[in-house]
């Protein structure tokens, strides 16, 4: 999942994307090569509302969450750049996790605050200020690793608390819009499923240990 819906998809679902973004954005998606993901991110920081307080801050920590373990695998492709099959798996994860911090984006354009909303992480939290300062060192760290370190820590970045966060702020935002692309997740095999499977294929592939 590079980008989670491209231009094609919008071609071919004409109805499908007029019914829930309306007419001007499916004319946008014709004239333009960004994602949709990506083009609504755009349009909702240039003429919309975002939820304000500590929900709305919320649903922004998880994009930096996202857009942070984004950098990491982009300094590992760029590290294992001679290797292209772990070059490749690399930028794949890094675009994954741009979709996944553009989509908390596009949530917090769409998330409306009811008594059933009781997830909000906050940035002084103790735990929130450790997982952050864990990825800000892993990403100085990267030069230093070698390939199976980098691909244990991928696996362990894949089944922990950013993806946590993530799913459960997801839970919590009701609308056509995120409706419509919580279908497209659906039909995609988890993180924490595909990429141990990705690796340990991987692994195979380069005659590494698999254990």
């Amino acid at each position: 999942m590079n980008e989670l819906i491209d231009k094609s998809y919008c071609i071919k679902h004409p109805v499908k994307i007029i019914r829930t973004f309306g007419l001007s954005t499916y004319i946008a998606m014709l004239f333009t090569n960004k994602g949709l993901l990506q083009y609504l991110t755009d349009d909702y920081l240039s003429h919309g509302t975002a939820m304000p307080g500590s929900l709305g801050n919320a649903y922004k920590l998880s994009a930096l969450f996202e857009y942070r373990v984004a950098r990491i695998y982009q300094r590992m492709a760029e590290k294992f750049k001679d290797k292209s099959e772990v070059y490749q798996l690399y930028t794949d994860l890094q675009n994954e996790e741009l979709e996944h911090g553009r989509f908390m984006m596009v949530c917090l354009f769409n998330v409306i605050a009811t008594p059933s909303i009781t997830f909000e992480p906050n940035i002084s939290d103790p735990e929130i200020k450790n997982d952050l300062n864990e990825l800000r060192k892993l990403e100085k760290q990267v030069e230093s690793l070698s390939l199976e370190e980098a691909l244990k820590i991928t696996v362990e970045l894949e089944q922990g608390e950013v993806n946590i966060i993530f799913g459960k702020l997801l839970n919590q935002v009701d609308s056509s819009v995120v409706d419509f692309f919580n279908e497209q997740f659906k039909t995609i095999e988890g993180h924490s499923e595909s990429v141990p499977r990705r690796i340990i294929e991987l692994k195979q592939q380069l005659g590494l240990e698999t254990a």
